[in-house]
């Protein structure tokens, strides 16, 4: 799951994917002045004395963004480029998309939206300052060009004619064409990649929230989860049982055989708790070696005929050593239905009781079932 979270991705995963994007977005430039420089209703509008440079830094820039995608998959493992790409890449994007922009009409809308949108892509992408390094300077040229465009020292959007820019641009139809095409891919980009960054951010909470309420050895709930749930039953008044088990000898298990062996133990016993309880209880991992599972709205003998049932698929089961040899395991069982008894009990001492019951159990000889109300 982690790796799958773009947000989550490597530096240089990252930068290979703006690059992508980005040689997309100038593949698509390339079309378009090629494909309208060959229509002749159309030729009036663009300046034929800068089309050649805008052709060839366009190529220039796709090409550089392919060769970089190279060198950047091939030195993907590199520490010091995955620590330093970042700034390569916005200063990289920022200055071929810039040129884009100055060629179209820095002041344009399409130029400043999209401007704001490839820096909002950005800082969801990478850290700040990594994006600022590229943003910073081009603000100040985005000001500087507008503000020479406007007092004529520098022309403005040159790869349109004359002609054209001396008409009301929001009446020419090319124009607006243009606007709407070089920026439409940019938009569609952005969004495209923000609703797949938030249902995977969406995700990953839920996800961490998961984990979080989850044991990571034996995937039962945890600790914390199961008091929650108590609680929870306990504000509601609701009637359940509470089974409290211990795996017999479980340190010599250990101790003979090594943790792994013992963590398969672990994880053996809380598949087969799973497997033996409805819908709407709960099992969880109370620490060490103890389990403990809620059993919702059933009676005591159920409640009882539940336990039983499970400690004897503990026992019946055996843990592979290797190919030849195996090992089996019991556990002892205590059983408390708060239900039962009258007072202003907390829940801790319902699990007290649980555990007295389980204490009784293993007195008793272990492998067993005791209820707490065989101690009064």
């Amino acid at each position: 799951m982690k790796d799958s979270v773009i947000m989550n991705w490597s530096n240089v995963n990252k930068s290979i994917l703006a690059f992508s994007l980005c040689a997309v977005i100038t593949l698509l430039w390339i079309v378009w002045w090629l494909l309208w420089a060959t229509l002749p209703d159309f030729q009036v509008w663009i300046n034929f004395d800068f089309y050649p440079n805008l052709i060839t830094v366009y190529v220039l820039s796709l090409v550089g963004y392919l060769i970089l995608i190279v060198i950047a998959y091939l030195l993907r493992k590199n520490l010091f480029v995955e620590k330093y790409i970042p700034y390569f890449t916005t200063c990289y994007l920022g200055i071929t998309l810039i040129y884009g922009a100055y060629c179209t009409g820095i002041i344009s809308f399409a130029s400043i939206a999209g401007f704001v949108s490839l820096v909002t892509v950005g800082l969801v992408l990478f850290q700040p300052r990594e994006v600022y390094t590229a943003v910073i300077p081009i603000t100040f040229f985005i000001l500087i060009a507008g503000y020479l465009s406007a007092t004529d020292q520098i022309a403005y959007a040159p790869i349109y004619s004359q002609k054209l820019q001396e008409l009301p641009l929001h009446n020419n139809v090319f124009w607006v064409s243009s606007m709407l095409y070089f920026y439409i891919p940019i938009f569609l980009i952005s969004i495209i990649l923000f609703i797949i960054l938030l249902i995977q951010w969406k995700y990953r909470e839920e996800y961490v929230d998961k984990m979080s309420k989850i044991d990571p050895l034996t995937l039962v709930y945890n600790r914390r989860s199961i008091t929650d749930f108590l609680s929870l039953n306990h504000e509601k008044k609701q009637d359940y049982v509470i089974v409290l088990l211990d795996i017999d000898h479980f340190k010599q298990v250990n101790d003979t055989y090594g943790h792994d062996i013992g963590d398969r133990v672990l994880i053996k016993v809380a598949q087969i708790l799973m497997e033996n309880i409805r819908k709407n209880d709960y099992v969880g991992r109370f620490g060490g070696e103890e389990f403990i599972f809620i059993l919702n709205d059933l009676e005591l003998e159920q409640a009882f005929e539940i336990a039983e049932r499970c400690r004897a698929e503990i026992e019946k089961n055996h843990i592979c050593l290797n190919n030849v040899d195996n090992i089996r395991v019991t556990a002892s069982f205590g059983v408390s239905m708060p239900s039962e008894f009258t007072g202003d009990l907390t829940k801790e001492m319902f699990i007290r009781q649980a555990d007295q019951a389980l204490y009784f159990a293993k007195l008793s000889g272990r492998n067993q079932v005791r209820q707490f109300a065989e101690l009064n």
